[in-house]
């Protein structure tokens, strides 16, 4: 009985021995990995506190040939990390990389440091010609009114055809701004449906409004290139507010006409008038 005891007494002393080794080894383990990490730090700190010589650092791919069988040592562990932050720009660097870490570089290629190149743009002198040009235009538009009603622009077509259809595409231009010039007037409605139906102590002003022939006539092109030149601005009348065909005219219209307007001129089969 006393061997046994003393035999398990040995066991439990070699126990006690084996677990007391290992808790030195691993106290001894952990210092070591300690004090490496201690280290890489100190290491990652002085590299990022050192100055960084130039503006920027040029990163590139190697300007040396290599060999084709020659092997290049990439660094691990500690010494990779301590390569990695030693290679990092420094801070406040600017650098537009070429490629990505997924991309192979090609020998040769450069990143350079980027610096604003935008240029200030005075642009006051432009925007005052702009707003000139546009309250110049206003002003045009408003002394030369083209915009009207779907009505209105059929209105004018038509009599422009039953007055002028056989003139050229001048005479029919004047029909046209003698009707607009009308519009303008204090004298006359503000339109030109109401311009070419108006109907003064019973006496129609346009014929074709009283016979009618502004509900039969077919509108030519020449019609429509005549009045959208008279829209855009092409005036050949000199302010003219009446016009008149002697020839199909009536006696006493003709002496009203002589006696009571001002002859500007005659253009093809119609002479134009105004007020005196």
């Amino acid at each position: 009985m006393e061997v046994k005891e003393d035999l398990r007494e040995s066991a439990a002393e070699q126990d006690e021995r084996k677990n007391e080794k290992n808790k030195g080894n691993s106290v001894r383990g952990f210092a070591v990995l300690t004090m490496c990490a201690v280290l890489a730090m100190v290491i990652s700190v002085g590299t990022k506190i050192l100055p960084v010589s130039g503006n920027g650092k040029v990163y590139a791919a190697s300007s040396g040939k290599m060999d084709s069988d020659e092997e290049v040592a990439v660094p691990t562990g500690i010494a990779g990390v301590v390569s990695g932050v030693s290679e990092a720009p420094s801070s406040g660097s600017t650098v537009t990389r070429i490629g990505s870490s997924c991309e192979q570089v090609i020998v040769g290629q450069r990143v350079k440091k980027v610096k604003n190149t935008t240029a200030d743009l005075n642009v006051s002198s432009s925007m005052e010609n702009k707003v000139n040009e546009l309250d110049a235009r206003s002003i045009t538009l408003a002394e030369n009114p083209t915009l009207m009603s779907d009505e209105d622009y059929a209105t004018l077509l038509r009599i422009v055809e039953a007055e002028a259809g056989s003139e050229d595409i001048k005479g029919r231009v004047l029909v046209a701004n003698v009707i607009m010039n009308r519009v303008k007037s204090e004298d006359f409605p503000n339109t030109v449906t109401e311009v070419v139906w108006d109907n003064s102590d019973g006496v129609p002003q346009f014929s074709p409004t009283y016979d009618g022939r502004i509900n039969e006539v077919t509108v030519s092109d020449e019609t429509r290139e005549a009045v959208k030149q008279a829209l855009k601005g092409t005036d050949y009348s000199e302010g003219a507010l009446f016009f008149i065909q002697k020839s199909a005219a009536e006696a006493h219209n003709v002496k009203w006409f002589e006696k009571d307007l001002k002859k500007l001129f005659k253009y093809g089969v119609h002479e134009f008038y105004t007020y005196k």
